[in-house]
């Protein structure tokens, strides 16, 4: 009987657009995904894990032995090994000479579960546990919703299948999730000629809310001194987006629903109601079902508004779309070069403001390093730094050195970040005499180090 999967190279560069149509069934599979490398033909590579152990090494001139091979001149020729562990997996370090690292620890041997960050060399990698269900609709990364992890293709998926669709749509997120970018996709894939109007209910004065949503005639209350027609008017023929929809005051949530029953909207102060042709999409920080459990949201305009929900996942939950938010941050003109260091801080960080707080710690970084040069740990915030932070600062325990230091870091060329912290913490900082190491001047060994953004008082004695 033949196997009913598709072959596992489909998953090479997992084109689930492709892939879901052909599935016979729901489909599970792991595998190890390069999130960073030095070689920039590496990242995206994937390898399905079988069943079997996969040795992961260097690339070599002679037939590799590894079956998961890396252009990484710091990846040992056999570095690690993958293998079944019960029902999961493990990783073990295979006597490397830069060890292996599992969620920013050195680790001789490690389980590793979905989403762990893994660290060889200069390389890191995910491993992930991947989950395709045969019915559902999955598109491919495309701006302004960047991301291809399979949560943001489901995401895609569904602003597809509902964009032209005239029915609400609850988008449900955390703060910083992108929702509002959701929310324009869906207007942007409907067809309608009208505008998109974003509206935050958070952000109206309670007394205001329905002279904002609604608008009013002339003479309606004090101050009205010329007809408004209202933001639902405002979006006639369009899309209006009700951003933090949890906060609308209790009093207008029967007004709202009305408008979303009838298609019609009553200025304040007029007698008589005016149709609209309105596509209604609202969002959420927070659960609704909650709100309506404690009577601040009435059931009926939930059940309403949530016809049809869109979560969108938060950033530490499709860790490996981040270095592909962070390279190709607005403005840059390319991708956006960084450290190995620095891109492990970055995925083990669990980013509580999702993309929003992404885009403001590499923002910031970039002014650090100054425009065009590589990010490193030192240009990151101290709490992004985290465990890779305190690895770095950490003097090496000298029993992990199997050999001496001038038969384990070349001389001559560019040494990789990890033979130069090596040589820092042998002198303890000091880059005259790692300057003398290496047979450079003392401005060549600063040069590296601002390149790799290193913090040479990480490894001077106190």
């Amino acid at each position: 009987m033949s196997d009913p999967r598709p072959p596992t190279d489909w998953f090479d560069t997992f084109d689930t657009r492709s892939l879901h149509a052909a599935l016979p069934a729901d489909l599970t599979v792991q595998r190890l995904l390069v999130v960073h490398s030095p070689s920039r033909e590496d990242i995206g590579r994937a390898h399905i894990l079988d069943g079997k152990p996969v040795e992961i090494g260097r690339t070599s001139s002679r037939e590799p032995k590894a079956g998961f091979a890396l252009k990484d001149s710091s990846v040992s020729r056999l570095h690690a090994i993958v293998e079944a562990s019960g029902p999961g997996h493990k990783i073990r370090d295979l006597g490397s000479r830069n060890g292996t690292h599992v969620q920013g620890i050195r680790s001789q041997e490690s389980a590793v579960d979905d989403g762990a960050i893994l660290r060889v060399g200069e390389t890191v990698l995910m491993f992930q546990v991947l989950k395709v269900r045969r019915d559902e609709a999955l598109v491919g990364e495309r701006p302004p919703l960047l991301g291809s992890s399979l949560a943001m293709e489901r995401v895609r998926g569904q602003i597809d299948t509902l964009g032209p669709e005239n029915i609400p749509v609850l988008i449900q997120g955390e703060s910083g999730v992108g929702k509002e970018v959701v929310a324009s996709e869906l207007h942007a894939r409907s067809g309608r000629s009208g505008a998109f109007v974003p509206v935050n209910c958070g952000g109206l004065p309670a007394d205001l809310v329905e002279n904002e949503l609604f608008g009013h005639v002339e003479g309606a209350f004090t101050g009205a001194g010329k007809r408004a027609k209202g933001l639902f008017v405002s979006a006639d023929g369009g899309t209006i987006f009700l951003d933090e929809i949890g906060e609308m005051p209790l009093d207008m949530q029967p007004k709202l629903l009305r408008v979303l029953s009838t298609g019609e909207v009553r200025p304040v102060g007029s007698t008589q109601a005016r149709t609209v042709q309105v596509r209604v999409v609202a969002a959420t920080n927070r659960s609704l079902q909650d709100r309506v459990d404690v009577e601040a949201f009435r059931g009926d305009l939930y059940a309403r508004l949530s016809g049809w929900r869109i979560d969108v996942p938060a950033l530490r939950h499709r860790r490996e779309d981040i270095l592909s938010i962070a390279r190709r941050m607005p403005g840059q003109g390319r991708e956006l070069p960084m450290t190995a260091d620095a891109a492990e801080a970055l995925l083990l960080y669990d980013w509580p403001y999702n993309v929003r707080e992404l885009l403001q710690v590499v923002s910031a970084a970039i002014v650090r390093a100054g425009k065009g040069v590589e990010i490193g740990l030192i240009h990151l915030p101290q709490e992004v730094r985290g465990r890779v932070g305190a690895r770095v600062r950490r003097v090496p325990d000298p029993g992990t050195v199997t050999a001496p230091l001038e038969l384990a870091v070349r001389r001559d060329g560019t040494p990789t970040q990890a033979d130069l912290e090596r040589v820092l913490s042998k002198y303890a900082g000091n880059v005259s005499q790692v300057a003398g190491f290496f047979g450079k001047e003392r401005a060549q060994v600063y040069r590296w180090i601002r390149r790799y953004g290193i913090d040479t008082a990480a490894f001077r004695d106190e």
